[in-house]
């Protein structure tokens, strides 16, 4: 029997759009960990009149097609060329009023200043109801070079990498060829592993 060119088309491209629409999915479709036939049974929720084996192998040729793999090896190799640097002794303070500190890196919000402090070269402010304190995190400090403004994806791939392996960003600025990242102190050693064992 004879496929229809047009069948497979029309999965392909509903299954591109629900990915589209829901990029966690797509996310851990590249990533591998997620089922593929319980992703299958969520697009068809939303589309029943598709084949449940057409649409396993069109997320199958996504999981594939879709991995990036040359864009992914220049991520990495950047990475690995990346002076990275794991600190503790930090702390974040958000503040409604500008403070008079020694600190890292101070991100302007809408309403609150946020400042990543290292406790042992500034003193920090007392908590109130302008200013919360979190001081169990730490930070990873990705110093790449200037290749890094040529290769698309190099924040992506390293929350890829972190998301894989379930560690949480709390906080991510990145700045010309500099990338910190903030995390749970918990975190902070595996974290610090899967970046630079890339």
């Amino acid at each position: 029997m004879k496929k229809n060119v047009n069948e497979k088309v029309t999965v392909e491209s509903r299954v591109a759009r629900f990915l589209t629409e829901n990029p966690d999915y797509m996310l851990s479709l590249r990533v591998g960990v997620i089922n593929v036939s319980k992703l299958a049974q969520l697009i068809l929720k939303e589309n029943d009149d598709l084949n449940p084996i057409s649409v396993r192998a069109a997320l199958n040729r996504f999981k594939i097609k879709g991995d990036g793999e040359t864009g992914k090896s220049k991520a990495d190799d950047l990475l690995k060329k990346s002076k990275i640097s794991l600190q503790d002794k930090i702390c974040v303070v958000t503040s409604k009023i500008p403070q008079t500190m020694k600190y890292i890196s101070a991100t302007y919000l809408q309403d609150n200043i946020v400042y990543i402090v290292d406790e042992i070269k500034s003193k920090i402010p007392q908590i109130s109801q302008s200013v919360i304190v979190d001081r169990d995190v730490s930070m990873i400090h990705i110093f790449s070079s200037r290749e890094i403004e040529k290769t698309p994806g190099f924040v992506m791939r390293i929350t890829h990498k972190l998301f894989a392996r379930g560690v949480n960003i709390l906080q991510l600025i990145s700045c010309s060829n500099e990338t910190i990242i903030i995390l749970n102190k918990k975190d902070s050693t595996l974290a610090y592993e899967i970046l630079t064992m890339t």
